[in-house]
């Protein structure tokens, strides 16, 4: 039996990752302001489900990383990626939102679409680093393209496609000024003394190839600074325990929270993976340095075909258009270089300047006459 109301419009969403959660959670509390007679159908987790989603499977079952990750469990993929287009197909949504995570949703979108269900892809990839020529495919997948970044939309415009700066949810949900001493006792930390954020990704194969050079690094860092306070945060249980696994095996005093924007709100500084979670660290003020490791044979793909356009990936480098904070790449992510990096920060002068930076940056993001929810509303109602 249908569960729909007959006179309810249904929104699709794919949201394949945590930070695909958070943007989903955030569009759906939005849209349902606008709207409380939407339902939502389909792949998201667990903010998304708080905000009312009816999920056809958990995005968890997508959380892996690189070609050579996904090759492993391509099977698995392809049958449970069938079953989803099916069960979407079957609700007759009104709009399909693919949310990030082009390789999960691009195919998808392509289905749907010859089905005549109107699409929206939400988070454009990154065009304007790798691949400029995917503007084109994704201009004919999709009716709408919305972007978190201002520079985006004439990427798809250049192409004649449709794609909007509809900002950040993350830059309009942290204030502009934040006060870390307040932030840290709200976790119960010493705000007398200096917090470090250990950050070292959400998924598995992250945590495997960043965990242990992070903590190293930290006891690094503690030797320069006995009262540095390490803290850390992932949204899974078992992988906060991991991370407190690995640093009781070194000897570190880690404190864990599930909010990785609280931890960022009270650090003085974070260590953290590339990802969203370095936008974050940015809009909460907090200097950084970006460590990261993929596959070698990823790494060896993209290099071999040239397919990075920028000299840097970490998002803050990517708005400025310029390196303002440090990135430690692959054979180059050793606790040394690190350590060496995130020494840079002690120093009060450069970490008022990257406040600086980081708060110009955070006002560029900020769209509040053109948000997510108000553009697709618009959409559906053409």
């Amino acid at each position: 039996m249908n569960i729909m109301s007959v006179n309810t419009k249904i929104i699709a969403i794919i949201a394949g990752e945590d930070s695909g959660d958070l943007l989903g959670a955030d569009l759906i509390m939005g849209l349902r302001e606008l709207n409380p007679q939407l339902e939502f159908i389909g792949v998201g987790g667990d903010k998304m489900v708080k905000a009312g989603f009816n999920l056809i499977c958990s995005n968890k079952e997508f959380a892996i990383m690189g070609i050579s990750e996904v090759i492993k469990k391509l099977p698995k993929l392809l049958k449970l990626r069938k079953n989803i287009v099916t069960k979407i197909s079957a609700s007759e949504p009104d709009l399909f939102i693919g949310i990030d995570a082009p390789d999960l949703n691009f195919p998808i979108e392509k289905k749907l679409k010859k089905q005549g269900i109107k699409i929206i892809h939400y988070v454009s990839p990154s065009i304007w680093a790798w691949r400029p020529k995917r503007a084109v495919k994704i201009s004919k997948l999709t009716d709408l393209v919305m972007t978190l970044f201002p520079f985006e939309p004439q990427y798809y415009q250049k192409q004649g496609g449709n794609a909007v700066f509809v900002g950040h949810p993350l830059a309009q949900n942290i204030s502009l000024k934040i006060d870390k001493k307040q932030a840290k006792e709200q976790l119960k930390l010493d705000s007398s003394n200096p917090v470090l954020a250990l950050l070292p990704g959400s998924r598995t194969n992250e945590l495997k190839a960043h965990t242990e050079i992070f903590i190293q690094t930290a006891l690094q860092l503690k030797k320069q600074e006995a009262k540095l306070q390490i803290i850390s945060a992932n949204t899974n249980q078992q992988k906060r325990d991991y991370i407190l696994t690995i640093a009781k095996e070194n000897n570190l005093d880690i404190l864990m929270f599930d909010d990785a924007t609280q931890v960022l709100k009270a650090a003085n500084l974070a260590l953290l993976a590339s990802g969203t979670v370095a936008l974050e660290a940015m809009l909460c003020k907090t200097p950084m340095v970006v460590g990261y490791k993929i596959s070698p044979i990823t790494y060896g793909i993209v290099k071999t075909f040239n397919m990075m356009l920028l000299p840097y990936y970490s998002l803050p480098n990517v708005i400025k258009g310029d390196f303002i904070v440090a990135e430690v790449l692959q054979k180059d992510m050793t606790v040394t270089n690190l350590t060496q990096e995130m020494t840079l920060l002690f120093d009060e002068e450069k970490q008022n300047q990257l406040i600086k930076e980081f708060t110009q940056l955070h006002k560029s993001l900020l769209n509040p006459n053109n948000n997510a929810a108000k553009v697709v509303m618009e959409f559906l109602n053409e």
